[in-house]
Parts: C-alpha cells; sequence; structure tokens
C-alpha cells in the first residue's frame, strides 16, 4: 500500500506535467502572449537595468530572455567593474484573488555576463611614484556565470500593465528590484 503523502505527491507531478504539455500543444500556443518587462535593481554593491521579453505561455508562466546590465563597486579596490549578462528566464505567478489583479511572482534567470569595462583598480604608491593594481579579480572581456532570482509582488492595473516590485538575489548582489511591465 502507497502513503497518503506519496500519493499526493504523484498526482501533483502528473498535474504538473499536464499542465506543460497543454502549454505547449497547438491548442496551448494559440493562447501565448508577448510579455516585456523594464526595471532596476540595486544591492550591497551592484545596480543598474534589466529588460525581459517573452512569452506568456499560460496565465501563470513566462518563458523567455532576460538582459542586464550591472556596476559593482569595489570601495577596497576602489574599482567599478561594469557588466552586461542576459540569461534564460522563467516567470511564475501565484494570483492572489479572482481577478488575478495582485499576484505573487518568481524570476528566475540563468546565463552568463561579459565585463566590458573595469574603472579604478590602480593606486600610486606617492613615496615611489609606482602605479599599482588593486583589483585582480576580474579582467575586461572575461566570461562569467551569470544567475538571478526575483521574487515579489505584481500589481495588475489594465490588461496586462503591471507595476511589480521585490527581492533581487543574484551571483552579484542581494537587494530590491522595482519595475514596470507590458
Amino acid at each position: 500500500m502507497v502513503p497518503l503523502k506519496a500519493q499526493t505527491m504523484a498526482d501533483d507531478a502528473k498535474v504538473w506535467a499536464a499542465d506543460w504539455k497543454h502549454a505547449f500543444s497547438a491548442e496551448g500556443r494559440q493562447a501565448w502572449k508577448p510579455e516585456f518587462t523594464a526595471r532596476v535593481y540595486a544591492g550591497f554593491v551592484t545596480e543598474g537595468p534589466a529588460v525581459t521579453g517573452g512569452v506568456r505561455i499560460d496565465d501563470k508562466r513566462t518563458l523567455g530572455l532576460m538582459v542586464w546590465e550591472g556596476d559593482t563597486r569595489i570601495d577596497a579596490a576602489p574599482a567599478s567593474v561594469h557588466s552586461i549578462s542576459t540569461g534564460m528566464y522563467m516567470r511564475r505567478y501565484f494570483h492572489l484573488g479572482k481577478k488575478d489583479i495582485v499576484a505573487l511572482y518568481s524570476d528566475f534567470a540563468i546565463g552568463t555576463g561579459y565585463i566590458y569595462r573595469i574603472d579604478g583598480g590602480y593606486m600610486t604608491n606617492v613615496e615611489t611614484g609606482e602605479t599599482v593594481r588593486t583589483y585582480d579579480q576580474n579582467s575586461e572581456g572575461d566570461i562569467l556565470f551569470a544567475a538571478t532570482w526575483q521574487p515579489g509582488i505584481r500589481f495588475r492595473f489594465w490588461k496586462n500593465l503591471h507595476l511589480f516590485l521585490g527581492l533581487t538575489i543574484s551571483t552579484n548582489t542581494i537587494g530590491i528590484h522595482l519595475g514596470v511591465g507590458l
């Protein structure tokens, strides 16, 4: 005899698989709609803008691309590392109420980043006049792993026009984000 909890988990997995299968069926693809967002994020050492463009495959999920720029300040060096990252993202909505005006969401993106500029990172010894590199963790042209998780709350105003805000936890910062979407 299978325990009741195991049956429930198995049933949940079947429902989850059926939802994905329907979303990519011919009937499900007819309901797909474009969805775009623009946001800014700020954290302990990094801040910047981000945009997403994707397909809302049903009322719960969006798949697409995210591009975000980062300006990371290293006070100890002192240096400022400028990067651009891109990755595949998935957004999952958890609607609150029958009209879907308010929803909790979770964005997750994973991809690569590229360091295109480093400002500073050098100091001159006043006694010898020698310039010393104080920041040597990364170099311009480096390719890095990039990932971000952004859970938050969304308020929809008209059709799919919405404002959202929440936490940002990524490979280079922990902070908050705020944005607008269509």
